[in-house]
């Protein structure tokens, strides 16, 4: 509509010049231009994302996290460790809603066999699909959620298998 609104200006403003006009003026009289941008939809929003787990004793089939905010909805993936760095994905939760859930229980999709760290991190159901989908580099799928400082949102928790 307002591209309508501006085109309906620029040539009632040209027609109007060019009858107004003496044609040994030389002084010519331009319309001012809106420059116009094209931007994709913004898909959900990713932050500001966070949660909380604590240190924990399981039999090595889940991982229980405290809270998790979503500022859209999304999913708790369980990543394993890669040398103190989040690795391959072991699991993750259902859908959660956007806001605030507590107690999330996230089943493993194998059960740990010996203690050590698993790092949960928010994803977000950017295809809102339902699905939990994450296979970079592929933007259309589920991103990793971020903080409000703009870090992806995830935390290291200890698991003692037991």
């Amino acid at each position: 509509m307002r591209r309508i609104m501006l085109l309906v200006v620029v040539l009632a403003t040209a027609a109007l010049s060019a009858a107004c006009s003496d044609s040994s003026d030389e002084t010519t009289t331009t319309a001012p231009t809106e420059e116009t941008t094209t931007t994709a939809a913004a898909g959900p929003a990713t932050a500001p994302s966070s949660l909380t787990a604590e240190a924990q004793e399981s039999d090595g089939t889940v991982l229980l996290v405290a809270t998790v905010s979503l500022p859209s909805p999304g999913f708790i993936a369980v990543h394993g460790d890669a040398d103190g760095s989040p690795g391959p994905v072991v699991g993750h939760s259902d859908l959660l809603p956007a806001g605030q859930s507590t107690d999330v229980t996230v089943t493993l999709d194998e059960p740990l066999t010996a203690s050590g760290t698993l790092w949960p991190m928010v994803h977000i159901d950017v295809n809102g699909n339902g699905e939990y989908e994450f296979f970079p580099p592929d933007v259309t799928v589920d991103v990793p959620g971020v903080t409000a400082d703009g870090e992806v949102a995830v935390i290291p928790v200890e698991i003692t298998v037991g």
